[in-house]
């Protein structure tokens, strides 16, 4: 199986940060619990602290799959339809030269 990566960058509305951070962390807890996730990890941009990046590895797409029906992410995925100016998704995978 190939592990995969996902690279997603977040742009939360300034007036809404304070209200993410408690989505964020029902996420990240969340996501990190699930089996196949081998990494989940929360970052914010030091230039714009509306600016968050998500650095993912999942142990396969499948795992991928089962994550986006889980309830935190279902409520991350509600609340940032109207919460956030910008939203980045990147699947990738590792390549060893």
């Amino acid at each position: 199986m190939t592990q995969l990566n996902i690279i997603a960058t977040i742009t939360v509305k300034p007036e809404f940060q304070e209200a993410f951070n408690p989505i964020f962390k029902r996420l990240v807890t969340g996501s990190r619990a699930e089996p196949g996730c081998l990494r989940y990890e929360l970052n914010q941009s030091i230039e714009d602290p509306n600016i968050y990046i998500v650095i993912e590895r999942w142990q396969s797409q499948q795992a991928i799959d089962l994550h986006n029906t889980t309830a935190h992410f279902t409520e991350f995925a509600n609340f940032a339809k109207d919460h956030v100016d910008g939203l980045s998704i990147s699947v990738v995978k590792q390549v060893d030269i």
